[in-house]
């Protein structure tokens, strides 16, 4: 067991107040309990997400998503299980990303009991239904089509398929309609006995609740016959290839997004990324935003963002341009990111992009699906938990001279990647832009 408690405290206040064990079955229970609320998350996490996936099935990790919720043994259809919770007063959702997927409930602490049983039926009983199946398909494929429809969403999976090239972690997270409309019942079983085991998933409880109520409810419930492995993702291979790609599509605003490769998230560089990054884009006051945004009035929106992944990651910046000022948005947008890198930010700039992200970071705990999600992503993907204060202590470690330096260290203009979106036919135009003005 392992448990981190401040033993002068009656109760569990701090944010790195947690408790995790090992069930028997091999699931991982983590609590972190905070107080007063009168609410409860439940998070049940597991390494399935698209990097997981085969080409043949590339989709079915969401897809799969999906049909959990389409009834069970208890609840045998997606009207008992919204009506379950619903019935008093809950919240659910789930999510899938590239490395992991994740299902949750929010609701009265005093009604807990219903969302252990709720998600436990599900990951447990699921049919898979070929008729719910077959049904689902078109509800994903419109999904699909809806933000295959929406630029800022297209540019960015461009963008991801282009910076990652056909290997899992460059594939769609939804999958190409041709596998959507081709799996089967028996793809599903076999996706969902080699994922869905005990070893690979991370029961987490945040809220008004305590450590022995979770490791009860996760005892009762979460019964898994299947122990499995923790399952790794594919692992990633650098690509070299041309920086630019471009989606010819006529719209009246046109959107690009460009980045650079930086390491995974646990990488020792990380925190000074995250400083860095929230000066140049991350913020309504960041460099970015002033220069392409407030002064030169190129853009409506405008930021940068980390992508990370457990082995690799992007520093990106994402736009939306009159169609007629694509190129001088791009070139006036690497010419920031290029002084930034040679100069590096002020020391001004260092410091409130630092309490910002701590500023962010502490707004986030006050939501327990958040401290949920913080808690179940470490375990998922690390095996291990990284408390919110030692985050904090991360962050306060950097110096202004390593956020700079890794600035100089990443953003080299050779490794720029492109993808761009807008009625034009030609890319060489913009490609040439990536050199600056």
């Amino acid at each position: 067991m392992e448990t981190k408690l401040d033993p002068i405290k009656n109760k569990l206040n701090s944010e790195s107040d947690f408790s995790k064990d090992t069930l028997q079955n091999g699931l991982r229970v983590i609590t972190v309990p905070t107080y007063p609320t009168k609410s409860v998350t439940i998070m049940i996490m597991a390494a399935a997400g698209s990097r997981h996936e085969e080409r043949r099935v590339n989709g079915i990790s969401h897809f799969m998503e999906h049909m959990f919720f389409k009834g069970a043994k208890r609840h045998t259809n997606a009207m008992e299980v919204a009506s379950a919770i619903d019935s008093v007063g809950g919240s659910f959702n789930a999510f899938t990303g590239e490395e992991r997927v994740g299902y949750f409930v929010k609701l009265s602490a005093k009604k807990k009991k219903v969302a252990y049983d709720v998600v436990s039926d599900m990951l447990l009983n699921s049919k898979f239904e070929q008729e719910e199946i077959d049904r689902e398909r078109g509800v994903i494929i419109e999904e699909i089509r809806m933000y295959n429809d929406d630029p800022m969403s297209r540019v960015q999976m461009d963008f991801k398929e282009h910076f990652y090239g056909d290997q899992p972690l460059g594939w769609d997270i939804a999958g190409p309609e041709s596998v959507i409309q081709s799996v089967n019942r028996k793809d599903f079983i076999e996706y969902k006995d080699r994922h869905y085991s005990a070893a690979n998933c991370v029961l987490v409880a945040a809220g008004g609740i305590t450590h022995e109520e979770n490791i009860a409810m996760a005892e009762q419930f979460f019964t898994f016959e299947n122990h499995g492995t923790r399952m790794s993702a594919t692992p990633f291979k650098k690509l070299e290839g041309k920086r630019s790609t471009l989606r010819k599509r006529d719209i009246e605003q046109a959107h690009f997004t460009l980045g650079f490769p930086i390491p995974g998230d646990e990488h020792e560089d990380q925190a000074a990324l995250k400083i860095f990054n929230n000066a140049l884009g991350g913020t309504m006051s960041s460099r970015l935003f002033y220069q392409i945004r407030e002064r030169r009035g190129l853009a409506y929106y405008i930021r940068s963002a980390r992508s990370t992944y457990v082995d690799t990651g992007a520093l990106k910046v994402s736009a939306g341009i009159n169609v007629a000022k694509l190129g001088d948005a791009i070139a006036c947008v690497m010419d920031e990111i290029i002084k930034a890198a040679e100069e590096g930010i002020t020391e001004d700039e260092f410091i409130k992009s630092r309490d910002n992200i701590k500023g962010r970071n502490d707004l986030a705990l006050e939501n327990s699906m958040s401290v949920a999600g913080l808690y179940a992503g470490h375990e998922t993907l690390h095996g291990k938990i990284k408390t919110p204060e030692e985050i904090t202590a991360e962050i306060d470690a950097v110096t202004l001279e390593q956020a700079n330096a890794v600035a100089k260290k990443y953003l080299d203009p050779s490794q720029v990647r492109l993808a761009a979106l807008g009625p034009y036919d030609d890319l060489e135009t913009f490609d040439k832009r990536l050199d600056g003005v």
